[in-house]
């Protein structure tokens, strides 16, 4: 039996699961398709396995850092669990919303500390 996939994220923080915006965007996308994943919420990017966050270990071993990347390999290992069109919308307007308004604002966050 392969092992669990594993996703490394930060941890989150004002009530979010994430403070990330790219986390989250992995995070909901995992969600919304029911990907089984161990999440790991992590506060140093040095305990992933590739010093990056975002950060999947998939079930053969291999490491992926890229948002992008992530979220392809998580739709094809969820092949059989095709999301309907309105759920497809849902999610592609969510990323757009954290990319777009989340974004801006914890960066802004951070620059104001």
């Amino acid at each position: 039996m392969a092992a669990p996939m594993e996703l490394f994220c930060w941890a989150g923080g004002w009530g979010l699961p994430s403070v990330d915006p790219d986390c989250l965007a992995v995070l909901t996308y995992a969600r919304f398709t029911g990907a089984p994943l161990k999440v790991h919420r992590v506060c140093n990017p040095w305990k992933s396995p590739s010093g990056h966050l975002p950060a999947l270990k998939t079930s053969d071993g291999g490491i992926i850092s890229n948002v992008e990347q992530i979220i392809a390999h998580l739709k094809k290992q969820s092949r059989a669990v095709q999301l309907p069109a309105l759920h497809c919308a849902d999610t592609l307007a969510f990323m757009a919303l954290l990319e777009e308004k989340l974004l801006p604002v914890v960066v802004s966050g951070i620059w104001d500390i």
